[in-house]
């Protein structure tokens, strides 16, 4: 982004090439290296297919996608989740070409654009190799969303080198739509040269305008994520990095433009304040201090390889472990689909007889999380693989002290859980509660098991759907539910979590028909078929008939008030209005908001919904 800030600059210890007017190297071949390097990487990666940990994430989102779900809600996953939180656009791409594809693919772009993109900087070949490796490492981790948000910017930077600040503004707004973090990052380079007057010009204007839009746009549509786990030794990590950053551009001789000095100090900051107040973003600041830092500093330092070799190698040393961490954790086992399918065929047994009907199935994961994605298509998981839900909803298992048999036991209870799968390797963090389980607890009762597997069923298990509402139908995109007559106007607990796109839609028809207008009917039609004529019902345009929808105190699960009986639909619907109203804290405000401003309920039926499809297969 600050490519044209670097413009100027003639002084380098290195052939900058053709891009700055400088003669090629005797070997042409030898800059596109790097780019050679991430191909090989990228094409063993997609032959070896390794099960990794942030990739499972992603296939779910995948295979979610592919059955139907958008990005508002999504049934499968801790009782509810908008997928749009997690990416806007990744689980479309990822639809159409895999997920392993699509983080190929990005890391081989990333690399491809790293040798014109490096020609402007004081190490170009250092650079450009610096780039490569971090699309490497961030692939080897199987981090898909953050590899496409740094592809889209990469592109940014290349239009904002060659004066196109529009196109790199909107390209900077679409990387924030694949990651919000990648935006959220290049503010933190831009925002030291932005408060210095000289280097705020209208290219600089163009590209913060860009960045804070692509992280204001996931922002605004799904609000902030629970809290991300920052560990105290990633803290301490990122000081390291960070303070290398700081002695390789401590000064304004230091580096080609005086404000690229005060990026690492930012940073250094940044990390401090979200170690101490707890945000969504936590140890995922690591990504700037491992990938974009290094980077930062091999354009603008003017000190010599040497030197910057030694203050960066923290960065190098911390980067190759987590990518190997990554790779060597999840290599040392089964293949995920032969470890998962005994286990699936039990689910898939117990959901044909019914028994898992209206409930939910609690696994205690392997190290790959695989399960997370392997098993959504035999039962709703009460959890799932992101830890920001997982924070926010069941802090049972992370507050210190907190797990033990009687608090375990309500959390099975308020989740609905009537299964909990136990792996006999579990993953850490999932340790405690399995050795709780493991001591034996009396409302959980072995039913099945294997060298690799237990399963229990917990005893009389809680609904998601009370009586005398009735669950007839769930997929990862819809739920269906019938509502008798006697569950009008009364308020159900649901256990599916408040979302503002959340919409409960009568399928029209399916109410049942009083005795009056059945009378009018019959003798409607008596009339016609003696008159000997043919008359067609004029087609109304009437609002769909929605339930009212809003969060219990807690804000952990969801109300419903149906006002008339009938087979209701409850989805996600994305919707502008949504956006703008928050929810409704109870169904009296919302029938209150009738009359003035429409409540949760009232804009659902103003917008232009059709009729309910059916709902799509699963995979």
């Amino acid at each position: 982004m600050n490519g044209e800030s670097a413009s100027s600059t003639s002084t380098t210890h290195e052939d900058r090439g053709e891009g700055s007017g400088h003669p090629l190297p005797r070997w042409p071949w030898i800059p596109w290296m790097p780019l050679a390097l991430s191909v090989l990487a990228a094409v063993l990666l997609r032959i070896i297919d390794p099960p990794m940990r942030d990739l499972q994430a992603a296939l779910a989102r995948e295979s979610a996608h592919r059955a139907g779900v958008g990005v508002s809600y999504w049934f499968d996953w801790f009782g509810g989740v908008s997928p749009g939180s997690y990416s806007l656009i990744v689980p479309t791409l990822t639809s159409w070409v895999g997920s392993l594809f699509l983080l190929c693919l990005c890391t081989v772009i990333i690399s491809a654009l790293a040798y014109p993109v490096s020609r402007n900087a004081t190490h170009p070949t250092l650079l450009t190799w610096a780039v490569a490796l971090s699309a490497v490492l961030n692939m080897f981790s199987g981090r898909v969303t953050f590899a496409t948000g740094a592809a889209i910017a990469m592109l940014a930077v290349w239009a904002f080198q060659r004066k196109r600040p529009v196109t790199g503004a909107l390209l900077l707004v679409v990387s924030g739509l694949a990651s919000a973090l990648v935006p959220a990052f290049a503010g933190m380079v831009l925002l030291p040269f932005f408060l210095v007057r000289r280097y705020r010009n209208a290219r600089m204007w163009w590209a913060l305008g860009g960045a804070a839009l692509g992280v204001a746009l996931p922002y605004l549509l799904f609000g902030a994520p629970g809290q991300q786990p920052y560990p105290v030794t990633s803290f301490l990590w990122y000081l390291v990095i960070g303070i290398g950053a700081v002695l390789a551009m401590d000064s304004p001789v230091a580096t080609n433009h005086a404000p690229a000095r005060w990026i690492a100090p930012l940073g250094i900051v940044v990390a401090t304040v979200l170690f101490i107040i707890p945000t969504g973003v936590g140890s995922n600041l690591g990504r700037f201090f491992l990938f974009i830092l290094p980077c930062v500093v091999l354009f603008f330092s003017l000190k010599s390889p040497k030197v910057l070799a030694l203050l960066l190698s923290p960065a190098l040393v911390y980067g190759l472990f987590y990518a190997l961490y990554d790779q060597v954790s999840v290599t040392d086992g089964e293949n995920p689909e032969t470890l998962y399918a005994p286990l699936t065929s039990q689910l898939d047994e117990l959901a044909d007889d019914g028994r898992i009907e209206n409930h939910r199935v609690e696994l205690v994961d392997t190290d790959t999380h695989a399960g997370a994605y392997l098993l959504t298509d035999s039962a709703p998981l009460a959890r799932g693989w992101e830890n920001q839900s997982d924070m926010r909803y069941n802090s049972v298992f992370f507050d210190k002290d907190a797990l033990h048999a009687a608090p375990y036991q309500d959390w099975l209870t308020d989740n609905a859980v009537a299964y909990v799968a136990v792996a006999d390797k579990p993953i850490l963090q999932q340790r405690p509660e399995a050795e709780l389980i493991n001591e034996g607890l009396p409302y959980l009762n072995r039913v099945w098991g294997n060298d690799d597997w237990t399963l229990y069923e917990v005893d009389e298990p809680t609904l998601i759907v009370p009586s005398p509402l009735r669950l007839l139908e769930t997929t990862p995109s819809e739920m269906t539910v019938e509502v008798p007559e006697d569950a009008v106007g009364e308020e159900h607990l649901i256990r599916i979590r408040p979302n503002r796109y959340l919409t409960a839609t009568l399928v029209p028809g399916s109410a049942p028909a009083t005795a009056s207008a059945s009378a009018s009917a019959s003798a409607s039609a008596s009339a016609t078929a003696s008159s000997g004529t043919t008359t067609t019902s004029p087609t109304t345009d009437a609002d769909p008939v929605t339930a009212c929808l809003v969060p219990t105190e807690d804000e952990d699960w969801t109300t419903v008030r149906f006002d008339e009986p009938g087979r209701y639909i409850l989805t996600g619907q994305f919707s502008v209005s949504s956006i703008l109203e928050p929810l409704s804290p109870s169904c009296e405000d919302e029938d209150a908001g009738e009359t003035g401003q429409p409540g949760h309920s009232e804009r659902f039926e103003r917008s232009e919904l059709t009729e309910p499809t059916e709902p799509a297969a699963r995979d």
